[in-house]
C-alpha cells in the first residue's frame, strides 16, 4: 500500500466530513457517508450552497484520476471513523484491530483450501471494518453479508462495502430475527455483556445463526475470555453440541484489549453423522510484537491442521 494513496484518500474523506461540519454543523459520521457516496456516485456535491459546493468539489477533484486497492480504503476509513467517534467522545474499543482480521482471515484460509468462492457474514457488523479487513486478507473471490441494527453504523458499514465494491449486501435490523442467507463463514466480534434474565447476548447469537450457516461452514467468534463462565453456560454446552462441533478455541494477546482477554472460538456446523477431529486445536497467541513466539504459535496451528483437518473430505461450500 503506497501511503500517498492513503493520506490522499483519507484527506478527501476527513476534509468533506469537516467542511460539511463547518458548515452546517452535519456530524462527522454523517459527512463521512456523504463523503463516500459523492466519491462513488460522481453526482454534484451540496447544491444548495453554492460556495460550498464549489469547495467540495475541489477537495474530490483531487482524487478523480486515483484508483484504490481494497486495503487502502478501508485503512483511511477506519482511521477517519476513529476520528469521527473521537469527534463525539464515544470508545473505539468496538473497533476490532486489524492483527485479528489478519489472523482471522489465515484462519479461514486453513479451514477452507482451495480456491472457491467464499461468502461470509458478520452478524454484528458494526462499522464493517473487521468483516472488510478478513474478506481484503483472502486471497480469492468474497461475497459478503452484514447485520448492524444501530442507524449509524449501518450506514457507515453499506459507505465502506460500497467504496470496496463488496456490494449492498448490509441489512439494517435486530440480528436475532434475520434469516438471509447461507453462507460458508460467520465472523463476528462479541464486546462485553452480561447474561440478563438466563440469556447471555453471544451465546443467543451464535445458536440463532446456525441456521445462516452452511452444513460444515464454520463460525468463527471472538470472544470474551468469560465466555463459559455464564451462569446458563450448561445449557449453552448442551445446546452447542448439538448444533456444532468445536474446533478450536485461539488465545488472543492480551496486550491488545483492555482488561479482559478475548479469544477466537471456532465452530463448524454440523450433522448428526459427523466425527470430531482427533484433537481440539489449542493455541496461545503472544504479543505479535514478539516474532519468536508468534511464529511458535503458528506452527502449532499448522501442525494442527496438518495431523487433523476435518474440512477435505466433508466441505460443501
Amino acid at each position: 500500500m503506497e501511503q500517498s494513496l492513503f493520506e490522499r484518500l483519507y484527506d478527501v474523506l476527513d476534509n468533506t466530513a469537516m467542511l460539511l461540519f463547518e458548515s452546517d454543523k452535519t456530524p462527522y459520521l454523517d459527512g463521512l457517508v456523504l463523503a463516500c457516496e459523492w466519491i462513488m456516485s460522481g453526482d454534484v456535491l451540496y447544491e444548495k450552497n453554492p460556495d460550498i459546493a464549489q469547495k467540495l468539489e475541489t477537495i474530490r477533484a483531487s482524487i478523480n484520476d486515483v484508483s484504490f486497492d481494497k486495503e487502502t480504503v478501508r485503512k483511511a476509513m477506519q482511521v477517519a471513523i476513529l476520528k469521527g467517534l473521537k469527534h463525539v467522545k464515544l470508545s473505539n474499543q468496538s473497533m476490532t484491530p486489524e492483527t485479528i482480521g489478519i489472523l482471522t482471515a489465515y484462519l479461514i484460509g486453513k479451514l477452507i483450501p482451495g480456491n472457491q468462492t467464499i461468502s461470509m457474514l458478520d452478524p454484528l457488523v458494526g462499522t464493517g471494518n473487521y468483516l472488510t479487513c478478513v474478506a481484503n486478507q483472502i486471497d480469492r473471490e468474497v461475497q459478503l453479508y452484514g447485520v448492524e441494527m444501530d442507524k449509524q453504523r449501518y450506514f457507515l458499514a453499506t459507505a465502506m462495502f460500497d467504496m470496496m465494491s463488496y456490494g449492498e449486501d448490509v441489512y439494517y435490523q435486530d440480528t436475532l430475527t434475520y434469516a438471509g442467507v447461507l453462507v460458508d463463514v460467520i465472523v463476528t466480534d462479541f464486546d462485553f455483556y452480561e447474561e440478563v434474565d438466563q440469556h447471555y447476548f453471544p451465546m443467543e447469537t451464535i445458536l440463532h445463526h446456525r441456521n445462516n450457516l452452511k452444513d460444515h461452514g464454520y463460525f468463527l467468534a471472538v470472544i470474551p475470555n468469560d465466555f463459559f463462565n455464564q451462569p446458563s453456560q450448561e445449557q449453552f454446552r448442551k445446546d452447542l453440541l448439538e448444533q456444532y462441533q468445536m474446533i478450536g478455541l485461539v488465545k488472543l494477546p492480551e496486550s491488545l484489549f483492555r482488561g479482559l482477554g478475548k479469544s477466537i472460538l471456532i465452530l463448524r456446523g454440523r450433522k448428526p453423522e459427523d466425527e470430531y477431529p482427533k484433537s481440539f486445536l489449542l493455541a496461545d497467541v503472544p504479543s505479535f510484537e514478539d516474532q519468536d513466539g508468534f511464529a511458535n504459535a503458528l506452527r502449532q496451528i499448522n501442525r494442527w491442521f496438518l495431523e487433523n483437518h476435518p474440512i477435505k473430505e466433508n466441505f460443501n461450500g
